[in-house]
């Protein structure tokens, strides 16, 4: 058995207009206020019997920028719920370009696969932000989620939310402006982790929109002039993020409502 699952409480961002004192928001907030939550927020969902039920199959482990947790169309042997890593789910596209089709956090599980005789993915995950996660066998979660109850629908909104994800960042990369694109990925992988700043390079968040790494450096230097971010040394720090949201495309608001209607967070 690993380490003990206690986890300290972290922060979640969920869904409030924060308003003046007049009653009208303030422009000068998020309109994203945080709230305490404890370890990953998926699991957080299930009964506390239920969840019990999983503890004897959870290890807590350490994962590293840049560790590949498994490839695409190779079979799974284990699943992971992030904690205060972000993962992300990226494609090769041309002959090589490498493009971002997904971005999970405590907010999710990387390699469920709910199908009979399905145990791959379409997609590699790559650790994109260094941190924990629980780890458990594919097979054991795979079991428990083909019996009907509480445990396969939860996973099973949850996969149709990362599916849903997916199709509409798909869409995003195909039609909508790098700037906006760039400050969804921000807002996205800043309500994944515990803070306002997380590393990041621009070769690095190039590969993840797929487009060359001057128009990122571009887009950041006009985000950190308008003191929205400030980037240094390979650290991203978010100083605004109603004035992120602004930037963004409406992608951002469409991949956080769908998951809210889904999972309730």
């Amino acid at each position: 058995m690993g380490p003990s699952l206690r986890t300290s409480s972290v922060e979640l961002y969920t869904s409030v207009t924060i308003k003046s004192s007049s009653g009208r928001p303030n422009s000068s907030e998020s309109r994203f206020a945080r709230t305490r939550v404890a370890g990953n927020q998926l699991l957080a969902q299930l009964p506390a019997a239920l969840r019990a039920s999983l503890d004897p199959h959870l290890r807590r482990v350490r994962l590293e920028r840049g560790q590949s947790l498994f490839q695409a169309r190779e079979p799974l042997r284990s699943v992971y719920f992030p904690e205060t890593s972000v993962i992300a789910l990226v494609t090769h596209v041309n002959g090589g370009d490498t493009l971002e089709v997904g971005l999970v956090g405590r907010d999710g599980m990387v390699g469920l696969a709910l199908i009979p005789g399905v145990n791959a993915m379409p997609y590699e995950a790559t650790v994109q932000v260094a941190g924990t996660a629980l780890r458990m066998p594919s097979d054991e979660l795979t079991h428990a989620v083909r019996q009907p109850g509480i445990l396969r629908d939860v996973f099973g909104h949850y996969a149709y939310a990362l599916f849903a994800f997916g199709v509409q960042t798909i869409a995003c990369n195909a039609l909508h402006s790098v700037k906006g694109r760039c400050a969804r990925w921000l807002l996205l992988t800043h309500d994944l982790i515990g803070g306002d700043e997380f590393p990041i390079t621009h070769n690095v968040l190039a590969t993840m929109l797929g487009v060359r790494r001057p128009s990122v450096t571009t887009i950041a230097s006009a985000f950190q002039r308008a003191r929205l971010i400030d980037y240094r040394h390979g650290r991203m720090k978010i100083l605004d993020r109603r004035g992120l949201e602004a930037a963004s495309c409406p992608c951002y608001r469409l991949i956080r409502e769908e998951q809210r209607r889904l999972l309730g967070y």
